[in-house]
């Protein structure tokens, strides 16, 4: 039997809604108030929510928004009286599977319905959504052939049997939200909802209300009551990207949350009990901004229970093919390439040389601009190279273009000067500036790399 959620503040709506959807055979749950329909659905899993979209505690825009932060797999029908085109692409651009425009038929209730209950791909106490996440983010498919990675997997893979906290520490685009992602659909909270919030997306004061939600007219433009993304993670895990960026005023309030268990909202007086899961990450070097004071060293000791470090993209070049060959599958897929795209051996070279400061999201976003504009099914090192100049990215470093620049002097020192200026400059190009492992290429000592830098003019930016 199908369960169907009724949310509207107008007595006669619910009912007539209520009983033609029963005499269906549906079985609803109605509500006046969509905060206790909101705070029902991680309980009692509706199929489909049909929300008015104007009512006075809260409006059908940010219930569609609440709703998918539970459970994106719940479809949504907003109804409303006011129609208009304006109202209907915002209802659907915020989640809204489709709407109903008062006065509406019950046969137009019944047919919406049945049209939104069969775009559902759910089963029995398990939604496809939620196996199709925990295959993609099981141990076994998670990508990585280094010993390095394979250690992080199999610490994954303990912590997730677990309820500790854990911070995971790696460079911007290193796949933090991915280890974060594994941890939950691996654990016994798999079923509860996966809510994530990036610390540096917001400013402060919006970030706490995000966080920890607000009375009714606690500020100016709170027009309603509105639950944080704390108890919207009840039951799951609560993922606090880039968490060193959270002013020290929040982490105070942070460090609270998970001693106690409890929060209140921003303008309330009330304690509210909470239950997640903290997986939080950074890309900035905790202890330093600990000593700069920017970080309190009570909340790191908090957070930092079972640490797990993402190495960068350019340590990990073995793994860079294999992300390659499944970023260009899943894009020819997306965008609809019937090709089996391949890669050249050049090509390959160029990309696994390619210093990637932008980690497996820059390599993603390169592939799948591949997959769009490749004329042919064979990826080569033209086609990289034009890649790159046309996302005004530095020129992919190749192996082979370093070569001596031509000095036309017979002068045997300014000859032998030339080629070791140009020996040092590709050497600085392939590790983006990196002298300790420039200089160990060359078989230099730091020192002497340093002169030499100096003595040739080099500029190292």
């Amino acid at each position: 039997m199908h369960k169907i959620f009724v949310i509207d503040d107008e007595p006669n709506i619910r009912l007539t809604m209520t009983e033609a959807l029963e005499g269906e055979g549906y079985e609803v749950t109605s509500y006046a108030n969509p905060l206790d329909a909101l705070a029902a659905i991680p309980k009692d899993s509706p199929e489909a929510v049909i929300t008015d979209l104007r009512m006075s505690e809260l409006d059908g825009l940010e219930v569609i928004h609440r709703v998918k932060m539970i459970n994106p797999e719940i479809n949504v029908v907003v109804v409303t009286g006011h129609a208009s085109l304006d109202s209907a692409i915002g209802a659907i651009r915020a989640g809204a599977s489709d709407y109903l425009v008062k006065p509406f038929k019950v046969d137009e209730l019944l047919k919406t319905v049945r049209k939104t209950l069969s775009q559902k791909r759910l089963i029995p106490e398990k939604s496809a959504k939620q196996k199709q996440f925990q295959e993609r983010y099981h141990i076994k498919n998670l990508i990585g052939t280094t010993p390095e990675m394979k250690e992080i997997f199999r610490l994954i893979e303990k912590v997730a049997k677990t309820d500790s906290t854990v911070l995971i520490i790696g460079e911007s685009g290193a796949g933090k939200e991915v280890a974060a992602r594994a941890v939950h659909y691996q654990s016994k909270r798999s079923k509860g909802p996966f809510v994530s919030i990036n610390c540096a997306a917001l400013p402060e004061n919006l970030l706490e209300s995000e966080l920890f939600g607000y009375e009714k007219g606690a500020f100016t433009g709170a027009a309603a009551s509105k639950m944080g993304l704390f108890e919207l993670a009840e039951g799951g895990t609560f993922f606090l990207d880039e968490i060193g960026e959270m002013s020290v005023n929040l982490q105070v309030k942070l460090l609270r949350v998970l001693q106690e268990r409890i929060l209140k909202h921003v303008g309330g007086i009330k304690d509210i009990s909470v239950d997640f899961r903290l997986v939080a990450a950074t890309s900035k070097n905790i202890p330093e901004e600990i000593k700069a004071g920017r970080f309190r060293e009570d909340l790191f000791y908090r957070i930092n229970v079972i640490p797990i470090l993402m190495p960068p993209l350019r340590t990990r070049v073995k793994d860079i093919p294999v992300f390659v060959r499944y970023f260009l599958d899943f894009y020819a897929q997306k965008h609809g390439r019937k090709e089996k795209f391949s890669v050249t051996p050049e090509a390959m070279t160029l990309l696994e040389h390619h210093q990637w400061p932008g980690n497996i999201r820059e390599l993603e976003n390169v592939i799948e601009r591949m997959v769009v504009l490749a004329e042919t099914e064979v990826i080569d090192h033209k086609m990289v190279k034009e890649v790159f100049a046309g996302a005004g990215l530095p020129r992919p470093y190749s192996p082979e273009a370093a070569r001596p620049i031509t000095n036309k002097s017979d002068n045997l020192k300014e000859t032998v000067d030339s080629y070791e200026r140009n020996l040092i400059e590709q050497a600085l190009q392939e590790f983006s500036g990196n002298k300790n492992r420039a200089a160990k290429k060359l078989n230099l000592t730091r020192q002497s790399l340093q002169y030499k830098i100096e003595k040739y003019g080099i500029k190292n930016e």
